[in-house]
C-alpha cells in the first residue's frame, strides 16, 4: 500500500494513527515533531503526510509550509489531524495545501477512510476536497463574525 509519515508531538496520538494505518495495510513512519519530520521527508518520499498542528518549537503549519517550499515533496498529499478548530486555521491549512482536516478526537475507522479517499482519489476530488474544507473555514468565520457582532449589540 503506501508510505505514510505521521508528525504528532503526542505518543499516545502517534500510536492510534499508526495502528490504525499499519491495520489498513500501509508502510507507517513516525515523527514526534516538525524537525524530525522534515528529516525524514528530505531522506524519504512519502505518499501521504498525516499531521498535528498544535506542536512545540514548529507548528503543523511551519511543516507544512516547508513541505510545500521542497520542489521533490511539495504535491504529497498532507491530511491536517488536531484539536485546533479555528475558521483562520483551517484557512492557513488550505492556502498551505492541506487536502483535508480531520478533527480530533476521531474514529480510527474515520481516518482509514479519509487516507484511502485521498490517496485513490484523483486530483480533482482531492482539490474538490479543498474547495469544501475552505467553504467551510469561510462559513465558520462568518458564524463566529455573526456571534462577535450580536455580543457587541448587546
Amino acid at each position: 500500500m503506501a508510505k505514510i509519515l505521521i508528525v504528532d508531538d503526542e505518543a499516545d496520538q502517534r500510536t492510534v494513527i499508526f495502528h490504525s494505518l499499519r491495520g489498513a495495510g500501509h508502510s507507517v513512519t513516525e515523527a514526534a515533531d516538525g524537525e524530525e519530520a522534515l528529516k525524514k521527508l528530505k531522506r524519504t518520499r512519502f505518499d501521504l503526510v498525516v499531521l498535528d498542528i498544535m506542536m512545540p518549537r514548529m507548528t503543523g503549519y511551519e511543516v507544512l509550509e516547508k513541505i510545500r517550499e521542497m520542489p521533490s515533496r511539495a504535491g504529497t498529499p498532507v491530511i491536517v489531524v488536531t484539536a485546533k478548530h479555528d475558521p483562520d486555521g483551517v484557512m492557513r491549512e488550505v492556502a498551505s495545501g492541506a487536502a483535508v482536516h480531520i478533527a480530533k478526537p476521531f474514529l480510527p475507522s474515520e481516518l482509514e477512510a479519509v487516507v484511502h479517499r485521498v490517496l485513490k482519489g484523483t486530483k480533482q476530488e482531492v482539490e474538490a476536497g479543498r474547495k469544501t474544507l475552505e467553504r467551510s473555514a469561510n462559513l465558520y468565520g462568518t458564524v463566529r463574525e455573526l456571534r462577535r457582532q450580536a455580543r457587541d449589540r448587546g
